[in-house]
């Protein structure tokens, strides 16, 4: 099996490939650290599984994702993640990644994934799925990034600011997440918020 990892931690990189290589037929072909080479290495460098950190430098690994399963269909990915944010996970699922697990997840159950994926089937750990089972919510695509900005402790005039919006629409785009996150003041919103896990910091 030809695999291809791509992680800008050296140190992990080198316990996976030590992970992989005891593994008969497993055999890591390049490595990489960065995204923004990543598609000529792929058009180069024929593979069977690309094992992909979500947050790798280099442009938007969830976007690379998709890219990867519309060019190379035989190609099965991987995402690891140290994040525990729903929204990464979902978008990570979203993007058809064949496996979405955590990092600090066990390395049998890596290995579990793989022998999944390779055999045609898709692999979500068990926390990432509960987390993504939590994420029903209703809000809009506009609405998430405001709410994320609320949450990294913007007011009003800075989210407008940032978003090129009017003070007056980013009001009512907050009454309408309070509403439907059923909160009645900025400090529910942090606290749900945080209980959704819905972002990085969480």
């Amino acid at each position: 099996m030809r695999i291809i990892l791509a992680d800008d931690h050296a140190i992990f990189r080198e316990g996976l490939k030590l992970l992989l290589h005891s593994q008969p037929g497993f055999g890591v072909i390049a490595e990489i650290d960065d995204l923004q080479h990543l598609k000529s290495l792929l058009y180069n460098q024929p593979a069977d599984l690309l094992i992909l950190d979500y947050h790798i430098p280099g442009g938007d690994a969830a976007a690379l994702v998709g890219y990867c399963k519309a060019r190379y269909p035989g190609l099965k990915v991987i995402a690891l993640t140290g994040s525990h944010a729903a929204l990464v996970l979902k978008q990570l699922a979203e993007a058809k990644a064949d496996g979405v697990l955590l990092k600090d997840g066990a390395a049998a159950e890596l290995l579990l994934a793989i022998r999944a994926v390779m055999q045609g089937g898709t692999y979500l750990s068990e926390a990432v799925a509960s987390t993504i089972a939590s994420v029903g919510l209703p809000l809009s695509t506009r609405e998430l990034e405001i709410l994320k900005l609320i949450f990294a402790g913007l007011v009003t005039r800075e989210v407008a600011d940032k978003l090129k919006l009017s003070p007056k629409t980013v009001d009512k785009h907050r009454e309408n997440i309070m509403r439907k996150l059923q909160v009645n003041n900025l400090v529910e919103l942090i606290n749900k918020t945080h209980q959704l896990k819905l972002f990085d910091g969480c």
